[in-house]
């Protein structure tokens, strides 16, 4: 055993094993991490377990060698910006602009591995084969030592109890269909003056997308990202593919489905905690909360896809409160009665919501602020009924109104106005060139995300203190 670090003979590869798995139970409903996240957890400064990085990858790759857990490597690319002359494009003026590049890593140490298939995936290999899996562990434990950030692109994995991850199959594991047939949404613009973001503007704002990649980076994202990349590389040589249509589809409901998986573990389902905004209504533990989110139809072009949406917020109120039930149907809200339970009906609303995408940091931004703007709104619409169901909570005007502090974003990219309740969100800028979509959510949507997220946290945690 290693002791670089104070304190570190006080713990056994058994102890660490079980820290590890009780660390990726607790991930959501795929039970996998980053390596870099696992190291920050076990490693860190203000790790309450402190060990050393030598230590950790010795006991995750002893882990592997056991079948215990799997580690799981996509094809090794980095994404990286560089200057491109954009012309002619249907809401940017003509000019130079930050586009996105993906890279493959290279270096000396690395395999030369196949475009579009794992670096390595420690499921394909039997746990009767030792001699294959020690030299995949030597190799790796080599590369991880010479190759920069290669902790980020490593996914550790517990397949016990967890839904599956995918991402080069070619048959699925879990059931999900998208519930719709394709949909057309027409191209039109209300823009009458293109826009003109300057680089300077455009290299601020990829600060922040840079420093939300590298702070909070997750294993959805290279994941997502490999499945957008291949989905990209498949279209491109369709002609050489026998089953084109099947497999496209195949990999558009990995996209689908690992999107869904990000969203529900990080914001929907997330547990009350005082230093996640996010969990803002299972902390005070109000009778909000979303339904359903689903994609009911995507359609790829290269990179992006378009995809139409369905999200359902409702909240729960006592079938003999008839005044607040006829209320929030002045407003606009329906019943769900599928949703009804005992004695609550379930009072809520229903957005289509329509957008095309081509980057993961987006997708998840904006389906995070369109829900919560959904909830905030219902809650806000609900004020009264909330005040007198947890009357010792103190809830003020600031709460009432919070649905707000979404709306420059909301109204930026969906044309959204006040309280009214929206049944339809469609996204204004409607282009499939995937740079100019990536510099327009930039402009509008991460251009806000320092402010949002740094606003709520202070708010939240400040918030917690005096419940």
């Amino acid at each position: 055993m290693t002791e670089s670090k104070e304190g570190e003979a006080s713990w056994d590869y058994k102890d660490i094993e079980q820290e590890i798995l009780r660390f990726l139970e607790s991930r959501g409903s795929i039970k996998a991490a980053l390596l870099h996240k696992i190291e920050n957890y076990f490693c860190g400064r203000k790790s309450k377990i402190n060990i050393s990085k030598e230590f950790l990858i010795s006991c995750l790759l002893n882990m592997a060698k056991e079948k215990i857990i799997e580690i799981i490597i996509p094809e090794l690319f980095r994404v990286k910006w560089s200057q491109k002359t954009l012309k002619n494009l249907l809401f940017l003026e003509d000019g130079i602009y930050l586009c996105r590049k993906f890279p493959k890593i290279r270096s000396k140490y690395l395999y030369t591995s196949n475009q579009n298939e794992y670096y390595f995936n420690s499921r394909k290999i039997s746990p009767s084969a030792k001699k294959l899996l020690n030299k995949w562990m030597e190799h790796l434990k080599l590369i991880l030592d010479k190759v920069r950030n290669l902790n980020k692109k490593i996914i550790v994995f517990d397949p016990i109890n967890s839904n599956p991850i995918e991402i080069y199959e070619e048959k699925s594991q879990f059931n999900y269909e998208l519930k719709s047939i394709d949909f057309q949404i027409k191209q039109y613009t209300r823009i009458k003056k293109k826009l003109n973001i300057p680089l300077e503007n455009q290299a601020e704002v990829l600060a922040i997308v840079q420093g939300y990649r590298s702070r909070y980076m997750c294993f959805y994202i290279p994941l997502i990202e490999s499945i957008l990349k291949t989905i990209e590389y498949i279209q491109d040589i369709k002609n050489k593919i026998r089953d084109y249509k099947k497999i496209l589809q195949n990999y558009i409901l990995k996209f689908a489905y690992h999107c869904l998986e990000f969203v529900k573990s990080d914001y929907i389902e997330i547990e009350g905690n005082p230093l996640r905004w996010e969990s803002f209504l299972n902390y005070f533990d109000l009778p909000i909360k979303v339904l359903d989110y689903d994609f009911k139809s995507i359609q790829f072009y290269g990179r992006t896809f378009d995809s139409y949406q369905l999200l359902k917020v409702c909240i729960y109120i006592e079938k003999k409160d008839h005044k607040i039930i006829n209320e929030l149907k002045n407003f606009g809200y329906q019943e769900f009665p599928d949703a009804n339970y005992d004695n609550f009906i379930a009072m809520g609303n229903e957005i289509e919501i329509y957008y095309p995408c081509s980057t993961i940091e987006h997708i998840y931004f904006l389906s995070k602020y369109v829900c919560f703007y959904g909830l905030f709104l219902l809650f806000s619409h609900s004020f009264e009924y909330i005040k007198k169901l947890k009357p010792d909570i103190k809830f003020t005007n600031k709460e009432k109104f919070i649905y707000k502090n979404f709306m420059p974003v909301i109204d930026s990219l969906f044309d959204v106005h006040g309280s009214i309740i929206p049944k339809k969100l469609v996204f204004k800028y409607y282009t499939y060139d995937s740079d100019e979509l990536e510099v327009i959510y930039n402009h509008f949507l991460i251009s806000a995300v320092k402010d949002i997220e740094k606003k709520f946290y202070k708010y939240f945690k400040l918030r917690s203190l005096l419940r």
